[in-house]
């Protein structure tokens, strides 16, 4: 296999970093399909910035760091040897990185032409932001609105308890996690409660200011907890219509060990984020929630397929509800 280097040569460590410039920071675990295309758009995507490119593997035990060095052979891999989780392996990248912006990007992740360059643009633009995020879009072009999420609370997992998340989706009032729709030719800057990790710029100086990703979460979630711990220290996580990326994501479907891992990092954020006296309560409804939905499992999944949304059979709620005590005590802190 050729590597196709058109686009901007990634920096490497003899190289001297400039400043500004970004550590684009891949973590890997069974992505050799991917990590061709990722890297061929993050050459396009980091226009005229100074970058370095860090791919972690998180010991996929397959051919994926041989493909990585192929098609990247400027870029620094990295072989953890364990599978810590996500936030332990952007860790690892980031202990390694050099430049003051930092860059995570998924690896089913293609950032479009220039958006890079755009995150970096709107984060110095205000140091405030800290964050920034990008817009997601399709296959086809069209706007993803899954960019950045409402801030979870009492309410809106009573809204999820009751259904009404899902008979109202999108929803201000009755959906207030769901993000806005977004207009197709929208390009200005927003704020944004959580921004998603898939495609995100981080500076430095809040990166350590926070600590950055807690360790104690294996996968998702973590890029929320660290939005909301920004945000109380007066940081404005913010996201770009200029920067665009396309994002394979999961697929139509939801399995049941994801859901026990979406919905491990969903009580961890409300037991650390929500005012005491409604942690407790806000975990025994997103259980309230489950059980329902294992209930009426055969007609919401009906519903999510004619709604073009992705489906959980009732057995994998089923499955959930019997596990909850896995998932309601959240994660360890890291």
């Amino acid at each position: 296999m050729r590597p196709d280097l058109t686009g901007t040569r990634f920096l490497g460590p003899a190289d001297q970093p400039p400043a500004p410039g970004v550590s684009i920071i891949v973590l890997t675990y069974r992505s050799a399909r991917y990590i061709e295309a990722c890297v061929a758009s993050l050459r396009k995507a980091i226009g005229e910035v100074p970058a370095e490119l860090i791919i972690v593997d998180n010991d996929s035990g397959d051919e994926t760091p041989e493909v990585a060095r192929t098609v990247a052979p400027d870029a620094r891999v990295v072989e953890t040897g364990n599978n810590g989780g996500f936030a332990y392996g952007i860790h690892e990248g980031v202990d390694r990185a050099r430049f003051p912006w930092l860059v995570f990007v998924n690896p089913d992740a293609q950032p479009a032409p220039g958006s890079i360059a755009a995150l970096l643009d709107c984060g110095l633009a205000d140091e405030r932001r800290g964050i920034v995020g990008g817009r997601c879009v399709a296959a086809d072009g069209s706007t993803d609105p899954r960019s950045w999420w409402g801030r979870p609370s009492l309410w809106s997992t009573f809204c999820f308890a009751s259904m009404l998340s899902t008979l109202f989706p999108g929803s201000r009032a009755f959906d207030p996690e769901s993000p806005r729709p977004w207009s197709e030719r929208a390009t200005e800057a927003r704020t944004a409660p959580i921004v998603t990790g898939g495609f995100m710029l981080v500076s430095r100086k809040l990166w350590e200011e926070t600590g950055g990703f807690d360790r104690g979460f294996f996968m998702y979630g973590e890029d929320a907890d660290l939005c909301l711990r920004a945000a109380a220290l007066g940081y404005r996580p913010t996201v770009t219509g200029q920067a665009a990326f396309v994002h394979e994501g999961g697929g139509s479907s939801t399995s049941i060990g994801k859901l026990k891992l979406l919905f491990t990092g969903k009580a961890t954020l409300v037991r650390r984020h929500l005012r005491p006296g409604a942690r407790r309560p806000a975990v025994a409804l997103l259980a309230s929630g489950v059980l329902l939905r294992a209930t009426l499992g055969r007609v919401l999944s009906v519903r999510a397929q004619r709604q073009g949304r992705p489906t959980t059979s009732g057995d994998d709620w089923r499955r959930l509800w019997e596990a909850r005590r896995d998932w309601t005590g959240g994660w360890p802190r890291g």
